[in-house]
């Protein structure tokens, strides 16, 4: 596969960083590898970034139930992603609560609350939230990361 393809069909996987599919498809011969295994060699890319560009790839993701409106912003994997979580048609209560515990954690934790939403609804979101407010930042760094590769991986298994 050319390059300019290879990126357009695996550099959207992790949020506005295409650099992670140009990084692997310049250091390896991926003719013969599955989607499965390039999926492998960009997560391992990910895993042996260090501190810093870690931090960067966790800051390219939304805040999550953002006002209708307000979502031109969101790549079109985002936008689908919270729509079907049902964070795109929050009540005003319900908008509110997620802004407060959104800034709560970027309080804490100096980056915007990352999960998988595939498969969650707005509840299990808000659960998910207030229960990992009270980890360490460290242990949130890392389920950050986490999150990220499961994002990435739905996101794989959703490509045409």
């Amino acid at each position: 596969m050319e390059q300019e393809k290879f990126i357009k069909h695996y550099g959207s996987l992790y949020e506005n960083s295409p650099h992670i599919a140009l990084a692997i498809y310049e250091s390896h011969r991926l003719d013969t590898l599955s989607p499965l295994e390039i999926m492998s060699l960009m997560k391992d890319y990910v895993n042996k970034m260090n501190r810093e560009s870690k931090m960067n790839l966790i800051l390219e993701h939304p805040e999550l139930g953002i006002k209708k409106g307000q979502q031109n912003n969101l790549t079109a994997h985002s936008k689908k992603e919270q729509n079907r979580a049902g964070l795109d048609s929050l009540s005003g209560s319900e908008f509110s609560l997620l802004s407060r515990l959104n800034k709560d954690y970027m309080n804490k934790f100096k980056f915007p609350f990352i999960i998988a939403v595939s498969g969650l609804n707005k509840e299990e979101v808000f659960g998910n939230i207030q229960v990992r407010l009270k980890n360490t930042v460290e242990t949130e760094f890392n389920t950050a990361l986490e999150e990220i590769h499961k994002i990435a991986e739905i996101r794989l298994k959703n490509l045409p």
